[in-house]
């Protein structure tokens, strides 16, 4: 069955800023409070992890995720409440953009003749 997809993040200078990724692991980060947690649940290195992080707090005017050194005695991770307003809106984007491919049926009514 052919279904229509759209993918949405958002670009800076042509690379990638934010989308579902990095907000999947901004979700994570604040369910775990741990980096190390939310990179494990994702199976994304640390490293990874902290790059993603590193390049969402330097893209943007306020950081998004505050990370406390401390290891496994003291340490963790959570998001800003810059953080979580951008998650919001990402949200909201993502269920228009779900209501457009419910109510775009003349492309997949074309398709359905092929």
């Amino acid at each position: 069955m052919k279904q229509l997809k759209i993918k949405c993040w958002i670009e800076e200078d042509g690379e990638k800023f934010y989308g579902p990724g990095p907000h999947i692991l901004l979700k994570e980060i604040q369910k775990e409070g741990s980096l190390s947690k939310a990179a494990e649940k994702m199976q994304l290195s640390y490293k990874k992890a902290w790059e993603m992080v590193q390049r969402l707090n330097l893209g943007s005017n306020h950081n998004l995720v505050n990370l406390k050194k401390g290891g496994q005695h003291g340490g963790g991770a959570e998001i800003t409440p810059h953080a979580f307003q951008i998650m919001s809106a990402y949200e909201l984007l993502q269920d228009k953009i779900k209501e457009l491919i419910k109510a775009e049926d003349e492309l997949m009514n074309v398709l359905k003749k092929d």
